[in-house]
């Protein structure tokens, strides 16, 4: 018997515990030893789908407020208003001092009753006040609260918002919050530098190389930054203050933008119109859609909630279009692929994260409210790894067109036979020879023609022929300076420009070693060849001191060389015609 009154009186007490456990929750404790303190397990809602319950008709509806179902801190997408009832112990050792802040940033209004029964004006803030009315100047929304330590408080919050309704509400000493504040700041201060950092560059690099996917970067990065400005609260604080339009509006419509630059980034970084036309079309049209519904809405056409669900469904359409293009080019080990695949991950993970987010299906934590975030910036960096690789083939193809115009160029100056300067390539290297020459410094222009190569011509053909040009032409270069030029103008005729000469001693010196070099015989089709040189040779600027009239005087003085017996070095004068030397 006295174990059946036992159990029963533990049972009672057990039953008492448990329908006590709903008020001590209810309750929010805040003492000296407080710093800040969540107040989501605590609070209860009631619904408004008339939107025009006063404070007074929903105390008067106490009853009907009940714990939020859901995940932590989600209300999930609204369009009605919703009521929020806390109740806050503050012991007498508290502070009398305390912040309220709702730290998500796209809520539009939000009431704070601190004493609904007396009808005092309640305190405002959201995205739709004018910053410059927030009670506290931060990103996120905050409000003074002033308790007096020892009683028990009553707050009534009425929060209304076009944008899903997180409520991640946090009472909070002055101290507490504004360190939370602070480093908040640093963070998002941090990943906007990053993407400022990233905006210049690619609109610098669209400058300089004029290639259309740094500016489809460019937008991307510029409206991903936007909607985060938007999204973190740091663009009212910092860059348009008490613009409501811009405040309230312009995240889905910096989205759209952001997708406008993807779609034309992906269609070129992967070179979809080469492979894949159809797909490509494809592309265009996502992008030109979300173009027209920016415009929309910047415009009225359409409202707040249509732009954002257009914006949600458009937003991973051109990754799901362009993801086979990517694998295919990954499979081939193209890096492009590679970089876009593990972007596209890390991005569709973020972006699971915030749809589940803003549809109230995950709580409203410091990871899931910035996963979307991160999740960008790491998919940025991995297309700028994309815009490298886009350098790296513009750089190579700038050196390959360099190369091909520096082929075509020598082509078009170069003896095809011999490899030496032809008739143009001798005038550019003789019109540098010239501009530097003086009387101290003299430029010699032989014209070399052969002798007995055509009967050698003749006797053992064309093949044994080219041969022996081939053998002079280098005969003739290992005889030289560095410094001197040798070219082939046609035939069997040769010119040789040696600049820095001293004087005309120097330059018969030269021409006899010339001649000398050419006393051993050349080896074609396997025979020996004997083939001399006739050199008329002309000095400038003593003879001349331009090219036509120096090649000229070479030239008359080479014809006189052979009309004297052949094999012999002949100077032409610009005084006294020509002299046997």
């Amino acid at each position: 018997m006295g174990h059946l009154v036992f159990f029963s009186r533990a049972c009672a007490a057990l039953l008492l515990w448990l329908s006590a456990v709903p008020a001590l929750a209810g309750v929010i404790a805040l003492d000296a030893g407080t710093r800040s303190v969540e107040a989501w397990p605590a609070l209860r809602v009631l619904a408004d789908p008339s939107g025009v319950m006063s404070a007074r008709e929903a105390l008067a509806r106490r009853a009907e407020f009940a714990a939020p179902a859901g995940p932590h801190a989600n209300l999930g997408p609204r369009a009605e208003p919703v009521w929020i009832l806390m109740n806050l112990h503050s012991a007498a050792d508290a502070p009398r001092q305390w912040v309220l802040s709702v730290d998500y940033a796209s809520i539009d209004r939000v009431e704070i009753h601190t004493a609904p029964a007396s009808g005092a004006a309640p305190l405002l803030m959201g995205r739709a006040l004018p910053f410059s009315q927030h009670p506290i100047p931060s990103a996120v929304h905050a409000a003074t609260l002033m308790l007096e330590p020892g009683t028990q408080h009553e707050l009534l919050l009425r929060v209304q918002t076009r944008s899903s309704m997180l409520l991640p509400i946090v009472i909070s000493t002055p101290e507490a919050f504004h360190a939370r504040e602070a480093h908040r700041q640093l963070v998002q201060g941090l990943m906007a530098g990053a993407m400022l950092c990233l905006l210049l560059y690619s609109l610098i690099q669209w400058t300089v190389v004029r290639d259309g996917m740094f500016f489809a970067y460019a937008l991307v990065i510029g409206g991903t930054g936007l909607f985060f400005f938007s999204y973190s609260g740091l663009g009212p604080q910092h860059l348009w203050g008490d613009n409501e339009w811009l405040s309230i509006n312009l995240a889905p419509m910096a989205v759209l933008v952001a997708i406008v630059g993807g779609c034309w980034f992906v269609e070129r970084a992967l070179q979809i119109r080469l492979i894949q036309p159809r797909l490509a079309r494809g592309l265009h049209g996502v992008g030109a859609l979300a173009g027209v519904a920016a415009l929309a809405f910047v415009a009225g056409a359409i409202d707040y909630r249509l732009a954002q669900k257009i914006a949600t469904v458009l937003g991973p359409m051109p990754m799901l279009l362009a993801i086979p293009a990517a694998w295919a080019r990954a499979r081939a080990r193209e890096r492009v692929g590679i970089y876009m695949l593990i972007g596209w991950g890390a991005y569709s993970l973020a972006t699971l994260t915030m749809a589940a987010l803003l549809r109230g299906w995950l709580g409203a934590t410091d990871l899931t409210e910035n996963a979307f975030q991160v999740g960008a910036m790491f998919e940025m960096l991995m297309w700028m790894r994309v815009l490298a690789v886009r350098l790296e083939d513009l750089r190579a193809s700038a050196q390959r067109a360099h190369l091909e115009r520096d082929a075509l160029r020598s082509l078009a100056l170069t003896d095809s036979l011999t490899g030496l300067p032809n008739r143009r390539g001798l005038s550019e290297a003789l019109e540098q020879a010239l501009a530097r020459s003086s009387a101290q410094r003299l430029t010699a222009v032989y014209l070399l023609d052969l002798d007995g190569f055509k009967p050698v011509n003749d006797r053992l053909g064309h093949e044994a022929g080219d041969e022996v040009l081939v053998g002079v032409a280098r005969r003739l270069q290992a005889l030289l300076r560095g410094s001197d030029v040798v070219a082939r103008l046609g035939g069997d005729e040769f010119v040789v420009v040696a600049a820095g000469l001293s004087g005309d001693a120097d330059a018969q010196a030269l021409g006899r070693k010339l001649l000398d070099g050419f006393r051993e015989p050349f080896v074609a089709a396997d025979q020996a060849c004997r083939v001399g040189i006739t050199i008329g040779y002309a000095l400038a600027p003593l003879d001349g001191r331009d090219a036509n009239s120096l090649l000229k005087r070479a030239d008359a003085a080479m014809y006189a060389g052979k009309q004297a017996g052949r094999h012999c070095l002949t100077r032409g004068q610009a005084t006294v015609g020509l002299s046997a030397a």
